[in-house]
Parts: C-alpha cells; sequence; structure tokens
C-alpha cells in the first residue's frame, strides 16, 4: 500500500510518497491543495497519512528552516533503470552546500561520456531534495535545467538556502533572476572531486 504525508514548511507544503516503509516520491513545497493534485494525479491510490516517516518529516522541516541537513531515509528506486539508479545514488553523495557537475556524476558512474544521459536521469528524478538535484550544476558553473514548474528559480532558491546567505522565510522565488557570480564561484570551488561524489 502506498501513502503520503504533508509537513509544512516555510516555503509551503511539502508532500512525500512512501511505498512499504520506504520513500517513493518526494513533492517540493507549493499550496497545500496544488501537493495533493499532483500526488493523486501520480498515486492514485495513495492513501493520505500523516505519521508516515516521522523523522523524515522533522528532517524536511529543519531543512527548509535552514538548517544543514543530510537525509537517512531508505528509498524506494522500484521501476527506474539501473543506469538511473545508480546516477541518483552518486547524486545523493553530495553534501549539503556542495555542488557537481553533470560530468562528475558521470564519471563517478563510470561512463564520463554519458552527461547528457546524467541530466536526463536529474530530470526524472522522483525525489527531489533527498536525491539533491538541485546541486548539479553544468560544467561551467551555471545552473543547467530544474524540472519542477517553477525550474532554475527553484532550484537557485534551494542552492542560495544552502549557501546559507539569506534566511528561508525571507527567501523568494523573485529574489534573483540568476545565482549571484560570488555564489557561483564559490560552488565551483567547492565543487567536490568525482571520488567524493
Amino acid at each position: 500500500m502506498n501513502y503520503y504525508t504533508l509537513t509544512p514548511t516555510p516555503w509551503g507544503v511539502f508532500g512525500y510518497v512512501i511505498r512499504g516503509n520506504r520513500l517513493a516520491a518526494t513533492f517540493l513545497p507549493r499550496r497545500s491543495g496544488e501537493i495533493v493534485r499532483m500526488i493523486r494525479r501520480q498515486w492514485p491510490d495513495a492513501t493520505e497519512d500523516p505519521d508516515r516517516l516521522p523523522d523524515f518529516a522533522r528532517q524536511v522541516s529543519d531543512y527548509f528552516d535552514g538548517k544543514p541537513v543530510t537525509f537517512s531515509v531508505d528509498l524506494d528506486l522500484t521501476g527506474i533503470t539501473a543506469f538511473r539508479r545508480s546516477v541518483l545514488k552518486a547524486c545523493r553523495r553530495i553534501p549539503y552546500g556542495k555542488t557537481a557537475s553533470y560530468f562528475d556524476l558521470a564519471r563517478t558512474v563510470g561512463n564520463p561520456r554519458a552527461s547528457r544521459a546524467v541530466g536526463g536521469a536529474m530530470a526524472h528524478n522522483p525525489i527531489p531534495l533527498v536525491v539533491p538535484c538541485h546541486r548539479v550544476l553544468r560544467s561551467d558553473g551555471s545552473l543547467g535545467g530544474f524540472s519542477t514548474e517553477q525550474g532554475t528559480a527553484q532550484k537557485q532558491r534551494l542552492l542560495l538556502l544552502e549557501a546559507g546567505g539569506v534566511s528561508a522565510t525571507s527567501l523568494t522565488s523573485a529574489t534573483a533572476t540568476s545565482i549571484p557570480r560570488e555564489l557561483r564561484e564559490a560552488a565551483t570551488r567547492r565543487r567536490p572531486h568525482a571520488a567524493a561524489v
């Protein structure tokens, strides 16, 4: 059986789906009604249960309060190809406040020519935030893509939150149209080597 839980954050309501005792999908914050519609569209058999994975719910709240978090939850990657699963696992190892490039991930999974395929895996990531695809940038330090309705603006907000440059409650999607040069440069300097990813 599948369940979903809604967790309030300063950014809106965060939703997640549990299959068995494992996290199967996450939905980045927005209005409650929107999150429920998205979950029901993708997981029509899921039943709301506010008590599923309470430790994870606390970690989500801490994250959006601007606290560094390493999510410690088991994932359900059923139905994901072996290559994409390896990319998601490598991405999950990118630490809070750090970034890696699509090429870094491709190299980490043993296929340095697969940067585009890595981008495809990131675009179809069912568990954003926990698998932190927002931390994956182009090799030149630019944002690349982000497959949410808010697109790269939301990716930028998450990176700015992790950089500690603004408070979670004062951060809006209108903060800037691009990541400030200083943050981009800091992200490039902090980018972990492939072995660390």
